[in-house]
């Protein structure tokens, strides 16, 4: 191959040049010229795609409620911004917001921020397996974390990365595991789950298995069991934020109200993830193995096992064990014919989940930016903007939905 010089082959500057001019067409070329050749710069351009895709969003759900805050943030002092935490059991991500509303920085920039990262811990993770892991399987391996739902949430998978990036960390035998995980807490304390799942990481694989076996028996009945619970324990919680959350996502809207009003397609997508997550938990049943890596994905399973009826708590939390879960089913490269049959369905379900969620979010997806992906270029998509006006214009206020988009 010519080169222009030892770093840039021509190849190179010439797809940087395509996909600055049209990103959407480029990015079978970057996948092709990536499987090929396994480098980092095709990588690259794959994750800029799906973040800056991703901050393209239109805010509806908790986006739009984050943008609000944002507005509201650009006008108020430092004393507002603290009595607006005093309510919350978290405050890093808010502080987060509140500068860049402060330095008159897009919401745009911290999503894309959170799914680019996402995508290139990834790429690199798998990327260190030089010669065992196909560059197909990174990229199946990639195509499993769900880019759009990230970025209309923002604040709990910002709080999952960082999680991720503790637990891998963990992996690698390195410090301050625990510092991490406080902080991904203090993004969103629904993540403080995972510092007790830290310690239950370093017990014995033996002892771990029968807690693994022993969630199992509790997946059918684990809503009983936490609403129970939670009814007859609250009232000896003292009056904190924390106490209002719990409550809320045990008892309220949060628990199994949040999905009775959801449409055909959002339970569509929700019930392909479950059948995804279904087969990793019986890759762990059906095989044995002894390291480091069932060490840390099994605590994970247990937590989901217990969440399992909880369809808002599983979504959350699944996460992190498809996450780590299909990457110890990557790194074992088993070869029994139960192990190869589980490889075969999740190599299936990915590109299908992957193809299920872009529908079940085309309402989101045709109420803003995004379609413009197909024919505009990087310089223009990256200078869109949704400003107080174009939401009021286009996002109900009371349901926090896209206005005049009928779905599909």
């Amino acid at each position: 191959m010519k080169l222009i010089s030892k770093k840039y082959p021509v190849s190179d500057i010439v797809t940087a040049g395509l996909f600055i001019i049209l990103p959407f067409w480029t990015v079978p070329i970057a996948i092709f010229q990536f499987i090929k050749t396994r480098r980092v710069f095709y990588a690259s351009l794959i994750s800029f795609f799906f973040g800056l895709t991703a901050s393209l969003l239109a805010p509806t759900g908790d986006l739009y409620r984050l943008y609000i805050v944002y507005f509201d943030f650009q006008d108020s002092s430092f004393q507002d911004f603290l009595n607006y935490i005093e309510i919350k059991p978290d405050f890093l991500f808010y502080l987060l917001l509140y500068t860049f509303a402060k330095l008159g920085l897009s919401i745009r920039l911290i999503i894309f921020a959170i799914v680019f990262s996402y995508f290139q811990l990834s790429f690199k993770l798998l990327l260190k397996q030089v010669n065992t892991v196909s560059a197909g399987v990174i990229i199946l391996f990639v195509m499993q974390f769900d880019f759009l739902l990230q970025g209309l949430f923002l604040r709990f998978p910002m709080a999952i990365l960082i999680v991720i990036y503790a637990f891998l960390r963990n992996l690698e035998g390195r410090k301050y595991v625990l510092i991490w995980l406080i902080i991904a807490s203090m993004v969103h304390f629904a993540v403080l789950i995972t510092i007790p799942l830290f310690f239950l990481s370093k017990m014995r694989l033996k002892n771990l298995n029968i807690l693994f076996l022993i969630s199992l028996f509790v997946m059918p009945f684990g809503s009983y069991i936490f609403i129970f619970l939670t009814t007859h324990l609250l009232d000896y919680f003292p009056e904190i934020p924390l106490k209002l959350k719990i409550e809320s996502y045990f008892l309220g809207y949060w628990a199994l109200e949040y999905f009775d009003d959801r449409t055909w397609k959002a339970l569509l997508q929700f019930y392909t993830e479950r059948l995804l997550y279904v087969f990793v938990l019986l890759y762990f049943l059906l095989t044995k193995n002894s390291n480091k890596y069932r060490l840390q994905v099994i605590p994970f399973l247990i937590l989901v096992n217990i969440f399992f009826s909880f369809p808002n708590l599983f979504s959350r939390y699944s996460t992190l064990a498809i996450f780590f879960g299909l990457y110890t089913l990557i790194i074992e490269q088993r070869k029994s014919a139960i192990s190869r049959f589980i490889k075969f369905a999740v190599i299936l379900i990915i590109p299908v989940v992957f193809g299920i969620r872009i529908v079940a979010q085309q309402k989101n997806i045709r109420a803003g930016y995004i379609p413009q992906v197909l024919y505009t270029n990087v310089l223009s998509l990256s200078f869109k903007k949704y400003d107080k006006q174009w939401i009021q214009k286009n996002i109900d206020k009371e349901t926090a939905r896209p206005k005049n988009i009928e779905s599909l």
